[in-house]
């Protein structure tokens, strides 16, 4: 593993965001392709996908690394297997899900731990299951950003080190994302631009949304 995982309990302390769970619509749209109930959900933050799912009769597991968020899933689902670590280390167990989503979190790792989660993903899978991923793409304001901040490295692939905190952000191409999940069916690929007003100040994000089948 390189680096450190972004610790959010110690970003945002005693000002931590509360998000109403609501399913992001691309995973909703193609849910009937889901073939199975069984879901992994890398990053469950606060369950904003998997809560939902759970409420639909889906068996989840979530892992996290913050401690706030595995609490606020505990309690507005209790229903949820809920598993506190870095998904790094995490072993996903073969042939046991259909399901298998990271939204919004493998960016916030360097490239070389999240290619290999994103292949123990793709390998584990279910036949006939579903993956999901949403990332950072190299439209992202923050791409630019980062390159005239003096807390932040550019290496190779589009990698930035956080010097401060030994962390990483990635951002990606939709080429890649297409690469790295090469021999599943393609259900659903964009590159998208848009306006954040989920937390914090309105912003804007570059994103790749990607659903495959195995």
């Amino acid at each position: 593993m390189i680096g450190n995982p972004v610790d959010y309990d110690k970003k945002y302390k005693g000002e931590f965001p509360i998000l109403s769970p609501k399913m992001d619509f691309e995973l909703k749209r193609y849910l009937k392709l889901v073939n199975g109930k069984n879901v992994l959900d890398l990053g469950i933050g606060q369950g904003q996908n998997s809560i939902p799912l759970a409420n639909l009769g889906f068996n989840v597991t979530g892992v996290d690394y913050s401690n706030n968020c595995i609490n606020i899933c505990k309690s507005n689902c209790p229903g949820l297997n809920l598993i506190h670590s870095d998904i790094r280390n995490f072993e996903i167990e073969k042939n046991t899900f259909d399901l298998i989503l990271s939204r919004c979190v493998l960016h916030f790792l360097h490239k070389e731990d999240a290619y290999e989660i994103m292949n123990s993903m793709k390998n584990n899978l279910k036949n006939n299951g579903l993956i999901y991923i949403n990332v950072f793409s190299i439209e992202d304001p923050m791409f630019k950003k980062h390159l005239s901040s003096d807390n932040f490295e550019l290496l190779d692939n589009n990698v930035f080190h956080n010097k401060v905190n030994d962390t990483y952000i990635s951002f990606y191409t939709k080429d890649e994302i297409l690469d790295i999940f090469s021999g599943l069916k393609t259900v659903y690929v964009s590159q998208e631009y848009s306006l954040d007003l989920v937390h914090g100040e309105p912003h804007y994000h570059g994103v790749i949304k990607y659903i495959g089948m195995k």
